[in-house]
């Protein structure tokens, strides 16, 4: 089997998804305390953020470069969509090396699909399209200064 390069999206540490479902469960709990005591109107705000912050700490965003070309996974607590690029759809590969990885960009019409490949160097990230990626025209970015 071909070598994943793979990273995250959105890198949630555990112990952040962990406080976010503590403050969810507390918020909710205390929510529908005063929904119990006060009624709906003073409860609602405590539901509605709880529940957000219970629902966000489920969030997991995967990202991978492989033989069929970029996967990216959207998951909320087990549910969500896997979305695939094809190598032949794609109109050029840009990367943006970093002393910590890679950032690789695919322009895609006027969105483009991001990854950011921790520990892996352009040259790494160069010869994997090579091997997949076929006539795809890749290129290295230049940073911008805001």
């Amino acid at each position: 089997m071909a070598k994943i390069l793979a990273g995250s999206g959105v890198h949630f540490p555990r112990w952040m998804r962990w406080a976010g479902m503590a403050v969810g469960v507390a918020l909710l709990a205390d929510g529908f305390r005063r929904f119990i005591d006060e009624g709906l109107l003073s409860a609602s705000a405590f539901v509605i953020i709880g529940s957000a912050c219970f629902y966000i700490a489920g969030y997991e965003k995967r990202v991978a470069v492989n033989e069929t070309g970029f996967i990216r996974e959207r998951v909320f607590w087990g549910r969500g969509r896997k979305e695939c690029l094809p190598w032949d759809e794609m109109e050029e590969i840009v990367l943006f090396p970093s002393a910590g990885g890679t950032s690789v960009v695919f322009p895609l019409k006027e969105k483009g699909w991001r990854l950011f490949i921790p520990g892996v160097s352009e040259a790494e990230v160069r010869d994997h399209i090579s091997m997949f990626g076929g006539s795809v025209p890749v290129r290295t970015g230049e940073a911008h200064a805001d």
